[in-house]
């Protein structure tokens, strides 16, 4: 990156790199707490705050919404991970979480499950303490948390003390940005903390500065200081939801609308790094929490009818039998074997078998993979559901009529 690739209005935040005085780097603008926005983006966020509001009203009385979110938190996980290049599915992910075995799952299982681990201690921080929870010392917990398994000389939970550069090759010369300078990262995220993750209206603001766009300016500018040596788009990521679970809303997961536009992604981040152009970076994560809202809607509404259709197929069991408690379950817990299923409905292993088996020959569960060790039972209807791709246009609407 150089000076020249940059917007004049971005300049003066630039800084030479140590050894390099050709290359420079950004030195974290500050957090912006009005957006100048053209009229696509306005209009944008008009319609993420509909959505948004239509999320929270569809799921605000539902008796299984912790089962549905802790679903779609897995699936988030696994979203979030393939941005960076993981291959782990679902099935892998929910597998692992019953076995703790990676046999027969891709061999970064083990990456995304730690997301998921990130992900429930930002979740935990917010339910005990609501926004003051997302601090800096929960962006460092969740960093170490996500990145645990690398070797032990990696700055786990803590900030880069070198020089890094954002896509490109392997030369910064080719860098499409060169985040914060070392020296720059400790007062650039002191900033974002007090300006954004723990925002408070100031008495000049003219209004109260949105959760959609609250959450939308973290992200961005977590990733203009990329404060981490890695893991820094995982833990961006982890902001958002965090930020909308602590202003009331549902945690919304946006990652599988990312991933399927992840060049468009990364070129809006970019738009902000480099123009100071917060337009396209607006619109883009403003259609992703409309698609991502409208998608959570229709798969809790499926969610409803497949319940529907296994309690009918088990009317003939006692309502306190194991399998007609455990085909609820099944909406947070896809994948089950005896040990969990007899945690989960405190019974013996051997009433656990005899619940799954119930649902095995009622179609509800089938045996995952050709596992010799670590068998495991799946609601296959349910996953194939998950990892369907979202309906667009008037899908939802075409579900209220």
């Amino acid at each position: 990156m150089r000076r020249s690739d940059v917007a004049p209005c971005l300049r003066a935040y630039l800084q030479p790199v140590e050894g390099q005085p050709h290359i420079v780097a950004m030195a974290p603008p500050p957090t912006p707490r009005r957006l100048d926005l053209d009229a696509t983006a306005v209009a944008a966020l008009d319609a993420g705050a509909t959505a948004l509001g239509e999320l929270k009203g569809r799921l605000a009385d539902r008796s299984n919404v912790d089962l549905l979110t802790r679903t779609l938190a897995r699936r988030e996980a696994v979203q979030s991970s393939q941005i960076e290049g993981t291959k782990s599915d679902l099935r892998d992910v929910l597998a692992y979480e019953v076995t703790r075995s990676a046999d027969g799952s891709a061999p970064d299982v083990v990456v995304t499950e730690r997301y998921v681990e990130a992900l429930q201690l930002g979740l935990d921080a917010v339910r005990e303490r609501g926004r003051a929870g997302i601090d800096l010392k929960l962006v460092c917990a969740m960093h170490a948390q996500l990145m645990q398994d690398e070797p032990d000389d990696f700055p786990k939970g803590q900030y880069r003390e070198r020089q890094v550069w954002i896509g490109g090759s392997a030369r910064i010369e080719d860098a499409a940005f060169v985040p914060a300078p070392p020296g720059k990262i400790e007062s650039g995220m002191c900033e974002l903390e007090t300006t954004m993750l723990q925002y408070a209206p100031w008495e000049d603001d003219v209004a109260r500065l949105p959760p959609l766009q609250q959450l939308m300016i973290a992200h961005a500018q977590f990733e203009t200081i990329h404060p981490f040596v890695d893991g820094n788009g995982r833990v961006g990521r982890l902001l958002m939801p965090l930020i909308l679970a602590a202003e009331g809303y549902p945690p919304l997961y946006v990652s599988g609308s990312l991933l399927r536009n992840r060049a468009g992604y990364y070129d809006a981040l970019n738009e902000v790094q480099l123009r100071g152009d917060w337009s396209p970076w607006i619109t883009l994560a403003c259609r992703a929490v409309v698609e991502s809202a409208r998608n959570a809607i229709a798969i809790a509404l499926d969610f409803d009818a497949m319940l529907a259709s296994w309690q009918e197929k088990l009317d003939s069991f006692r309502s306190d039998s194991v399998a007609r408690r455990l085909a609820p379950m099944l909406l947070g817990h896809p994948v089950v074997d005896a040990a969990s299923v007899a945690q989960l409905m405190d019974v013996s292993d051997r009433s656990a078998r005899t619940g799954i088996d119930a649902l095995v020959e009622k179609g509800i569960l089938s045996l995952q993979g050709e596992r010799k060790r670590n068998r495991v039972w799946e609601a296959r209807a349910l996953i194939d559901r998950l990892n369907r791709a979202p309906e667009l246009g008037g899908a939802l609407q075409r579900r209220k009529q």
